[in-house]
């Protein structure tokens, strides 16, 4: 997930008036209670990806599994690119107009160069799906198979785009539902296209090109004709496409230092490697599921809604350290869960490095989550296009270090390499951003939050194989874990507003 697409979806909110300034406390119920309502939308869009893990790794071979994971590594980095930052540039310039129609011919003229981008996706891996293959894979056989994911990766940033106006329109249930009308048509399609075609690689990406499909008539049938006009606005073009531009670059960068491990793996280990590191990638991203795409959903309005108010940096400090609490929490879960996770999602065996690449990955993604919030000053300053600097030199870092770290600990380096780059991005991307809008940091807070999480993360990473406690005993360990940091984490007040919350949801 790039936070930076969510961000500029609200570059266009004017800011509002101080004059009825809500407080610390009720800003932070806002984000945790509509963080809930996205959460449905963003775990029906990404369920189908977790509930196909167990499907396909047991459906296929290691190997085969491998290939499949380079060519969706492919496929995405090719998405990355050819959305060309359209669906992240359309609401900067569809609140730009007052008119129903001059909105209507902005959504129509972004619509048309992102259909563009996606006909030379398709054609790209139509034509030259083999030499695709044969660079992934050193084997030109998966050509069809590269075609039908280039097809479908460019049906999904269409239909994403979609998603984008709905919640432009604040149509968030049609959203929740479109995207459970895509979950159960994939999975349903690929358990009946494996059925036919046992063993199929082709058959996980012709399910995902025919759900693409399905949503995006119904979405047509049912808001094509107010969205669409025939009306096309030539000045916006060079608007949209320079609004955009930065973003792909930012996109592709992140694509760089997601999917560099995996080739290098492919490269110096086994394509068994591969598919063990991507079916942990997957795993590792049910924090975005659960929390982060979740929480930017609700905070990327509510940051330029509220950056006239005089509580902002307050409220930033605190929300950040919220934010990593909650992470921690889901962090120490776990770790001390690992074992049972991943064995519940990856049907084709878990190993002892499966299962700490886990957990470091966890950890970065986590980390790299705070970037939603530690960019604001890039966005408050129309300065995105610094980002990409970062973006740019973190990939260029990664590769080096997962050139230096894969062959020497496999799949346990390329995690480290991965943490490495996660930890760069914010960094530097908050030391940009700090020049035009900083807030303190509350460190002290998140230095007792990282000894109460230490001892459950080193014993995921390092003894649960060797002293695998009774669930119970882990059970037991999380709940002290929770406590600890409920007393020392949170302010007195803090505590008593969540105790009252918690005792007014369980009366109601």
């Amino acid at each position: 997930m790039l936070p930076l697409r969510h961000f500029n979806a609200l570059k266009s909110h004017a800011p509002m008036s101080e004059s009825k300034s809500t407080s610390i406390g009720s800003k932070l119920k806002e984000v945790g209670s509509h963080s809930i309502i996205y959460g449905l939308g963003s775990m029906a869009q990404s369920a189908a990806g977790l509930l196909l893990l167990p499907i396909l790794t047991g459906a296929l071979s290691k190997d085969d599994f491998g290939v499949y994971s380079m060519i969706v590594m492919a496929s995405t980095i090719a998405s990355a690119v050819f959305y060309l930052g359209i669906t992240s540039a359309l609401p900067r310039s569809y609140f730009d107009y007052a008119s129903n129609e001059d909105r209507r011919a902005v959504f129509t003229t972004a619509f048309i160069i992102l259909a563009l981008g996606a006909v030379i996706q398709t054609l790209l891996g139509y034509y030259f799906g083999s030499t695709i293959s044969k660079l992934l894979v050193r084997n030109s056989s998966y050509g069809d198979a590269v075609a039908w994911a280039f097809l479908g990766s460019s049906m999904g940033f269409i239909n994403q785009y979609f998603f984008n106006y709905l919640r432009i329109l604040r149509k968030s249930i049609s959203s929740v539902v479109f995207s459970l009308i895509s979950f159960i048509a994939t999975i349903g399609l690929t358990l009946l296209l494996l059925h036919e075609l046992p063993g199929s690689l082709i058959a996980p990406f012709q399910a995902i090109v025919c759900s693409q499909i399905i949503v995006m008539i119904i979405i047509l049938i049912m808001y094509g004709k107010t969205a669409f006009i025939f009306k096309f606005k030539r000045n916006e073009v060079s608007k949209l496409v320079l609004f955009g531009g930065p973003i792909v670059v930012a996109s592709f960068g992140l694509m760089i230092i997601d999917s560099v491990d995996r080739i290098i793996i492919e490269r110096t280990l086994t394509l068994a490697d591969v598919g063990a590191y991507s079916a942990v990638l997957k795993v590792a991203a049910l924090i975005n599921v659960l929390m982060i795409v979740p929480f930017t959903q609700i905070w990327s309005p509510m940051m330029m809604e509220y950056r006239s108010h005089s509580n902002i940096k307050d409220l930033f400090s605190r929300v950040l350290s919220v934010f990593l609490i909650v992470g921690g929490i889901i962090l120490v879960g776990a770790a001390l869960f690992a074992a049972e996770i991943l064995s519940l999602l990856i049907q084709s065996g878990v190993n002892s490095a499966m299962i700490s690449s886990f957990l470091i990955i966890t950890l970065g993604t986590l980390i790299y989550g705070t970037t939603n919030i530690l960019a604001a000053g890039l966005f408050y300053e129309r300065k995105v296009f610094q980002s990409t600097y970062i973006y740019c030199s973190v990939a260029t870092l990664k590769i080096g270090v997962s050139l230096l770290l894969i062959p020497l600990f496999g799949i346990t380096g390329a995690a480290a390499s991965t943490l490495f780059a996660y930890i760069l991005i914010p960094v530097g991307i908050y030391a940009l951003a700090r020049r035009y809008f900083s807030f303190n940091i509350d460190w002290r807070k998140l230095f007792v939050l990282g000894m109460i999480c230490f001892l459950p993360i080193i014993y995921g990473l390092v003894f649960s194989e060797k002293y695998h406690f009774d669930f119970s005993v882990r059970l037991t360990w999380f709940t002290l874990t929770l406590y600890l940091i409920f007393l020392n984490c949170f302010s007195k007040d803090e505590r008593i507003g969540i105790k009252k919350m918690l005792s007014y949801r369980i009366v109601k």
